[in-house]
């Protein structure tokens, strides 16, 4: 036992509580319960403290209410992109993001940059973890990051190295390389479509759109034999990347598998405005453009500029263990003896548990299924 005065009594679970729905629900209140529900059990293993709950509410005292407050704005979309990378916090919001998380430790689910500067400047304790951009290893893996420096260091000892990453994309490529070639002509490159309401869209109070990009479509157009154009699958206005083939003769919408793509040798690069695909075609073989900055920096090593940063090391399910949490969180609170005791693994288990496999049931399930039937 890791026997020190505790100045922490509970351990807090939130995300981007600011964010609505089209029904003026929480629309992360889904994943942070998820976040809660999968790691709770192994927290109740490693400390002695309750372990919370902080969501999206309508409620006028609700720290939710004193974001939008703050900006003068009724809770919706457009007001939320504003909020999310707000910097101007008063002291009426300050003092209720302190009231809310005082004393306590918080895990996040995709923690918005407001929450983020907040919790910095009030020197709240916190552990932000998102879904890696990288999509099609045997299963989902996460970014995780902390404030707090001691954290971050031991947080080294259990990352993802690239090398690993690399070696799967390998036999994900082989995979898709055995299934018959589309007719893509001469040498090519694709543009990935995003949801329209995609965090990392976020430009000031607003959202980047394709049409903002239409210089730059005229030079990748000219840069290349064939310019495919692959929409979103889940996003509400799909034409607006198809709409970009009106505008260069060279293009062709596509709607097939992105990985099923990245296995044509004659598709040199893969631009997004900043899509997590383009990050995946680095490892796949192919050359990776955003048209804006990416948002999230990831790194295999603690040093002090990408911990100012905000800088994410990549874990795997390392995270679903009781070991983890006790090693991690002795900086800030005294947790209970090791054990050894790890998960097995098991392909897709969190793909399936987040009920989401991002394209890669093509590679995986869907083919087991295909054979099956055959």
């Amino acid at each position: 036992m890791n026997m020190m005065s505790n100045r922490y009594n509970k351990i807090i679970f939130t995300g981007d509580i600011f964010r609505s729905n089209h029904l003026g629900n929480g629309s992360q209140d889904i994943n942070i319960n998820w976040l809660y529900s999968a790691l709770k059990p192994c927290l109740q293993l490693a400390v002695s403290i309750p372990i919370e709950k902080h969501l999206f509410s309508t409620l006028d005292t609700s720290l939710t209410q004193s974001g939008y407050q703050m900006i003068e704005s009724e809770v919706s979309l457009e007001a939320w992109a504003k909020l999310f990378k707000y910097k101007e916090l008063d002291e009426t919001f300050l003092m209720n993001v302190w009231l809310s998380f005082k004393n306590s430790i918080v895990l996040a689910f995709e923690l918005p940059e407001i929450l983020r500067d907040a919790f910095d400047t009030l020197g709240i304790p916190f552990i932000d973890i998102i879904i890696h951009p990288v999509r099609f290893l045997d299963d989902i893996v996460f970014g995780i990051r902390s404030n707090n420096r001691e954290i971050s260091q031991l947080l080294t000892q259990h990352v993802l190295p690239e090398e690993s990453i690399l070696i799967q994309a390998g036999i994900v490529m082989a995979s898709m390389s055995r299934l018959k070639r589309l007719d893509i002509q001469g040498k090519a490159a694709l543009f990935a479509g995003q949801t329209t309401d995609d965090k990392v869209l976020i430009n000031q109070d607003k959202f980047y759109k394709v049409s903002d990009f239409c210089d730059r479509f005229a030079e990748i157009s000219a840069s290349y034999d064939t310019l495919l154009i692959k929409a979103h699958p889940y996003s509400l206005d799909p034409f607006e990347a198809i709409s970009i083939s009106r505008l260069f003769n060279n293009c062709q919408i596509v709607s097939d598998n992105f990985y099923y793509l990245m296995s044509h040798d004659n598709i040199e690069a893969v631009y997004s405005i900043s899509s997590s695909t383009s990050i995946e075609a680095k490892y796949l073989g192919k050359e990776g453009y955003h048209l804006i900055e990416y948002p999230f920096r990831f790194t295999e090593e603690y040093n002090e500029a990408e911990f100012k940063l905000g800088s994410f090391f990549t874990v795997d399910d390392v995270i679903f263990s009781a070991d983890f949490w006790r090693k991690i969180l002795t900086p800030l609170i005294s947790t209970s003896a090791l054990s050894n005791i790890k998960l097995p693994k098991k392909p897709n288990r969190i793909r399936t548990s987040l009920r989401s496999f991002w394209g890669f049931n093509f590679v995986d399930t869907d083919i087991i299924c295909d054979l099956h039937k055959k």
